[in-house]
């Protein structure tokens, strides 16, 4: 089969493109896998985007082919439509935006649970008539696309380098991965501070130290507001932490929390899968996350980890996991379990039966 593999955010190196560049590294070992290069794109240098995405990554992308197409924002209608029909499958991670495609098949994925602004009118229903499948990356996800948009969903979770990580010698950490954003403080970091000074402030944890690490989004001053939030308690910040430091602080870490949708109902601001969870239980950390999103499917309660929907639970939870090591020890067992359900193999042979099935 030739395939066409488009993302509109292929310079972000976000799990968008983690996701969309594994299934063009799964599927390019047997078929013919163009990556299709919008205006935008082409300005890039893309075949030095290709090896850096390649990289950062951690995926072979030789037999992968860079296309000029005629895709993306300014893209010609006429042109496009007859440059797709050169293809058996075209595989789009969209943006909230939709196209007609000429394609034999047409797949659209969904990292986010977009509102169906696009497809509601006539024109917006006969292009979307021309995609077969929705593949979205949780049933979270899952639900909201299916309520939104009249098209076939099926879910597959991301593919997680879940190999890459192992358990070091636990210390007394607790870890929180996630992007220091500026502007949406969608990760939570403040409060997760004010619920680490509550229980540090009891004497409870005295030996205890929460790390916060995560890229940095927006304003590069925004982790500096935070140390001033934290003074006094230790309580450290890694912003941009080269990928080996971040797998030895995943490895000594003994609890990991996530708080990403907390005070939220808006679905597009909780967290749609949560790969930084799993990565988390591949290292033995003990996940105690909200319960909302995609995380309510990476985590059995009470098994692999803990669920919480308020900060006095959170701190709960996390004094009976230190007070109680057999019990850490247990779900940090069940955790690493657990992950492998979400490893790039696991994927591999998903995204490759649901093709052949087309």
């Amino acid at each position: 089969m030739r395939i066409g593999i488009y993302s509109p955010y292929l310079d972000s190196f976000g799990g968008g493109e983690r996701y969309v560049l594994t299934v063009a590294k799964v599927l390019s070992e047997n078929h013919q896998v163009d990556l299709l290069l919008d205006r935008h794109q082409l300005s890039l240098d893309p075949q030095n985007l290709k090896v850096q995405l390649g990289k950062r990554l951690s995926l072979n992308l030789s037999k992968v082919h860079l296309v000029k197409a005629p895709v993306g924002e300014g893209s010609n209608f006429f042109k496009r439509l007859f440059f797709l029909r050169a293809y058996d499958l075209v595989f789009y991670l969209t943006d909230g935006s939709i196209f007609y495609s000429t394609a034999k098949h047409s797949v659209i994925h969904f990292q986010v649970p977009f509102k169906n602004i696009t497809a509601h009118s006539l024109w917006g229903r006969f292009k979307l008539s021309s995609w077969q499948l929705a593949i979205c990356n949780s049933e979270f996800t899952k639900n909201l696309v299916a309520a939104e948009w009249p098209i076939k969903c099926q879910t597959l979770y991301p593919p997680v380098d879940i190999e890459a990580f192992k358990p070091l010698k636990k210390k007394k950490y607790i870890l929180s991965v996630g992007r220091f954003a500026s502007f949406t403080k969608s990760k939570k970091h403040e409060e997760m501070i004010c619920a680490f000074a509550g229980l540090f402030k009891t004497g409870k944890i005295k030996d205890w130290s929460l790390y916060l690490a995560g890229s940095i989004e927006g304003d590069k001053k925004y982790p500096d507001e935070l140390k001033k939030l934290s003074e006094g308690l230790p309580i450290f910040f890694y912003p941009d932490l080269p990928f080996k430091k971040l797998v030895t602080l995943y490895g000594e870490s003994s609890i990991y929390w996530h708080a990403a949708g907390f005070g939220e109902d808006d679905p597009a601001k909780m967290e749609h899968f949560g790969i930084s969870t799993v990565e988390a239980m591949a290292a033995g950390c003990v996940p105690v996350v909200i319960n909302k999103g995609g995380q309510v499917e990476i985590v059995e309660n009470g098994k692999s980890g803990f669920l919480w929907n308020s900060p006095e639970e959170l701190k709960e939870i996390t004094l009976k996991l230190i007070n109680n090591p057999k019990l850490m020890l247990t779900l940090s067992k069940n955790a690493q379990t657990k992950s492998k359900l979400f490893s790039k193999k696991h994927f591999a042979e998903k995204i490759q039966k649901m093709i052949l099935f087309l």
